[in-house]
């Protein structure tokens, strides 16, 4: 019984440590993962509208940025 015992435990601690990995690179993707596609994003917003004569407005009306998105990536726009 004393053997058992310590493996048990062992094999808690090994699930709940692997279960904390997870959930934190979960995390930690999701945030990278929107980061990257909102610098991605501001990209191709700079280029067209330096390539084109569209307003910013058409400019996201191109990429589909909806509306409830927009004032971020004009909040992003403005600190270049």
């Amino acid at each position: 019984m004393t053997e058992v015992m310590p493996q048990f435990i062992q094999v808690k601690l090994d699930r709940a440590k692997k279960e904390t990995t997870e959930e934190v690179t979960e995390e930690v993707t999701e945030e990278v993962t929107k980061e990257t596609t909102e610098k991605v994003t501001r990209d191709y917003l700079l280029n067209i509208l330096n390539t084109t004569n569209l307003t910013l407005d058409g400019a996201m009306d191109l990429l589909g940025i909806p509306e409830a998105d927009r004032p971020m990536y004009k909040d992003l726009l403005k600190k270049k």
